[in-house]
């Protein structure tokens, strides 16, 4: 009984902590092939940059970008090894006890054999059958010795089985780590690639300081459009909801209905749009990209430039460098509520997700018109190419409400 206990708090040990690693793992490996997947969008990208033999703001971005990509590949090869050389010394150890396990009940097993061998006559079966006090009594015996013997042969099986699942999990963590060591080391072997490119970046950052008066004064330019196009942004999205609380305001009053009036910032909703705002919120994490493929080249918030500290960069967004002649699409189903033109090089779309909006800038062309429904990855415009950068880019915002969200925790790994 004793053991039995021991067998099932055994596997119930075993089977939760599998599991977890294993989830671990999982996850790991999504990063890795993430990080794989932008290295080599980092590479095409810069091979289409290299076209332009003047170097270019674009260029350096880039190039920083795939560096940290390639230290953060690195980092997360280090870390799956050390989880799988955790769960083999755990898996080792569970091995050894089931071992000893196995042995005390072959030495029990053994001696059954030795007592059945000594009585197995059928004369001798007899005499411990009539030797019993009542014939329920001798078969009791007898029921009970077979199913003694059953009883370990049984748990003999269970352990081993139990054993033959522990080594094979311990022999495919040894095959992924020294697949994942293999990976590891041929990283490693592009360290002499990497400090090439750390090199090859520390120059062209060198080249453009010599004009970095220029430099500051056009990301102070471009800094200056993005503020007006943010007013623009956060004008539409106001009367959006202002519009969206007067329509709530007097369908409240055509229906002879009490109600508080909604704060400025806060956007009364239909039925439906309540739906979808919903739906919208459950995909957190999940929602396509706004390009089929792209390297995010422009962070988020606050931060330095890459040639100056001494300028600041405000993004309300991310930036997302992609290919030539590459297409915006929408991330989510909804409502084309604004095509904004504030330069020729520049169109904006603005989309409603219920009380969420999207904004896709730096368009050439658009596909959409104010009141288009639209649905998940539709196509709604061309991002821009700057033939003088030799970069194709496109800004991409999400707001709830009028509140400023980071779009990278949004989007899809």
């Amino acid at each position: 009984m004793k053991r039995t206990i021991l067998l099932l708090v055994l596997a119930l040990l075993l089977a939760p902590a599998g599991y977890a690693q294993k989830r671990t793992k999982e996850s790991l490996q999504k990063q890795i092939n993430a990080l794989q997947k932008e290295i080599e969008n980092a590479n095409q990208l810069l091979k289409e940059t290299s076209k332009n033999k003047e170097v270019t703001l674009n260029q350096v971005t880039l190039l920083d970008k795939k560096i940290q990509s390639r230290q953060e590949l690195i980092n997360a090869c280090n870390e799956q090894i050390k989880i799988l050389d955790k769960n083999i010394n755990q898996g080792e150890k569970n091995i050894k006890k089931l071992g000893g396990e196995i042995k005390k009940l072959q030495s029990e097993l053994s001696k059954m054999v030795q007592f059945a061998y000594r009585n197995r006559s059928h004369y001798d079966r007899l005499e411990f059958f009539f030797a019993s006090e009542d014939f329920n009594q001798a078969l009791r015996r007898m029921r009970y010795i077979q199913q003694f013997a059953d009883a370990r042969q049984t748990k003999m099986q269970q352990i081993a089985s139990a054993k033959k699942k522990v080594s094979d999990e311990v022999e495919a963590n040894r095959k992924a780590r020294e697949e994942q060591a293999t990976l590891l080391a041929e990283e490693k072997a592009q360290q002499e690639a990497l400090k090439n490119e750390r090199a090859e970046l520390n120059s062209k950052v060198a080249q453009l300081k010599k004009k970095e008066g220029s430099i500051q004064q056009s990301i102070k330019d471009k800094q200056a459009q993005a503020k007006k196009f943010q007013k623009q942004i956060d004008d539409i999205i106001a009367e959006e909801i202002r519009l969206a609380n007067e329509r709530a305001a007097a369908e409240a009053k055509k229906n002879k209905k009490s109600g508080t009036t909604n704060k400025s910032d806060k956007m009364a909703l239909t039925p439906a749009e309540k739906i979808l705002s919903t739906t919208f919120s459950n995909n957190k994490g999940k929602l396509p990209w706004p390009v089929e493929r792209g390297v995010v080249s422009s962070s988020f918030g606050k931060h330095a430039s890459a040639i100056s500290d001494k300028v600041t960069i405000t993004n309300n967004g991310i930036d997302i460098a992609t290919t030539e002649n590459a297409k915006a699409r929408c991330v989510f189903e909804g409502v084309v509520v604004s095509v904004v033109r504030p330069s020729a090089s520049n169109i904006g779309v603005i989309i409603r997700h219920g009380d969420y909006f999207t904004v896709y800038a730096q368009l050439d062309e658009v596909y959409v018109n104010r009141g288009d429904k639209v649905s998940t990855k539709q196509n709604i415009g061309k991002v821009h190419t700057d033939r003088y950068e030799g970069k194709t880019e496109i800004h991409f915002e999400l707001r709830h409400g009028t509140e400023t969200l980071n779009p990278s925790i949004w989007l899809a790994k």
